[in-house]
């Protein structure tokens, strides 16, 4: 399969560097807001005195502002609707999403509902969106990319089940990433935002398709920066030439551009995550993830060896005597890195049940599921990974 046909646009204005927040207001004002909606998670950014920073600004252009604070690491479905409700109260036309991915996919969420009825509805089907309200980012927490992304990954209280939506319209219309704001970041969080980026290279790497020599190229050269970046950022994260790198590498990791030609991309162990260790679980996203592609990749060394024993001899420089010593070795140094960041790389280290797990993964996904591009995993595929994850 050859390289795909593709249409590439990113209206998104990345707004980057040692910016104070009277260049936010004004792009807020450029896009003609009248009633903005602050939208984002817990109190971090009120003591670090961010959210008084932004609303002195745009109380000095005259923007009127709401605030809707509160957003969980793994935002809630229950939470957006209130958001929603806020916004249709007060006529709201822009939403200011200040914070992480999390905070981002929960405001995308309003975003959509505020102009879409029934918006859960939308989340994990393919119904087309009728629009959604503008939406601008403060970035904090490098790591999702959807300040630069049309998706939206938001969680279902009741359930615990993670559904997305991803819709052009959902791309924010610009995205205000100054590295100063991330300075701040405990290590651990610099670590689950490493893993989350690292993923989001990985998933686009591996696809099935042929004659993608610059993709991959350029995907090689991201991965083996964050093996760079990453160690340099945990040790300092007010370090501003590393931290603005990590920054940069998170939004360039999900805004398309490094799938271009490649329509079918892996996106496996990305749901296989979500359905249960931050699903279920609670877990960090990020901490999942450097569990599941190890196991992913194990699997798929026997299932679908080829784009495997690539990435361990380009990426990883693995060499073996055999085509399977060096894709072990590969997955061995990939573990090590993630280990190097205190990440954990089996469902022991979070004290989760495998057997549990397992029955968890049967309810989110149906019998005869066919997930991702790369593998094609059916149900049992999913389990001998999670059985490989233990």
């Amino acid at each position: 399969m050859n390289m795909t046909n593709f249409n590439y646009k990113n209206a998104c204005k990345i707004i980057f560097g040692k910016n104070d927040e009277s260049v936010l207001a004004q792009e807020i004002k450029n896009q003609g807001a009248k009633r903005v909606l602050i939208h984002y998670g817990k109190n971090s950014i009120v003591k670090s005195g961010l959210l008084g920073r932004i609303t002195l600004a745009l109380k000095n252009l005259g923007i009127k502002y709401f605030e809707h604070g509160g957003v969980s690491a793994n935002p809630l479905r229950s939470h957006a609707l209130e958001g929603i409700s806020l916004v249709k109260k007060n006529k709201i036309d822009f939403i200011l999403a200040v914070g992480g991915g999390s905070v981002i996919d929960s405001a995308k969420m309003i975003c959509a509902g505020a102009v879409n009825k029934n918006i859960w509805d939308f989340y994990d089907s393919k119904k087309e969106l009728k629009g959604a309200l503008p939406l601008g980012v403060v970035l904090t927490i490098p790591a999702a990319g959807s300040e630069g992304s049309t998706a939206s990954v938001v969680k279902d209280d009741k359930t615990g089940i993670k559904r997305v939506l991803s819709r052009e319209c959902l791309r924010p219309a610009f995205a205000f990433v100054n590295p100063e704001l991330c300075a701040t970041l405990p290590k651990e969080q610099v670590a689950y935002g490493a893993s989350d980026i690292l993923a989001h290279l990985l998933e686009r790497y591996f696809s099935p398709e042929e004659n993608v020599v610059v993709t991959d190229k350029l995907l090689t050269g991201a991965i083996q920066s964050m093996f760079v970046i990453a160690p340099k950022v945990y040790k300092n994260p007010a370090e501003y030439d590393s931290m603005a790198e990590f920054c940069l590498l998170g939004t360039l990791a999900h805004n398309g551009m490094l799938a271009l030609g490649r329509n079918i991309q892996a996106w496996e162990s990305h749901p296989i995550e979500m359905s249960f260790i931050s699903g279920h679980y609670n877990f960090a996203h990020g901490q999942g993830l450097s569990i599941i592609f190890p196991a992913w990749l194990k699997y798929m060394a026997e299932k679908k060896p080829g784009k495997v024993l690539q990435f361990a001899k380009e990426v990883m420089k693995a060499t073996g005597k055999t085509d399977a010593e060096t894709m072990k070795k590969g997955i061995v140094y990939l573990e090590k890195f993630f280990k190097s960041l205190n990440l954990p790389v089996s469902l022991k280290e979070l004290n989760i049940d495998v057997s549990e797990a397992k029955e968890v993964v049967k309810t989110v996904f149906p019998t005869d599921v066919v997930l991702g591009g790369y593998g094609k995993l059916s149900l049992d595929d999913i389990l001998n990974i999670v059985d490989l994850a233990k």
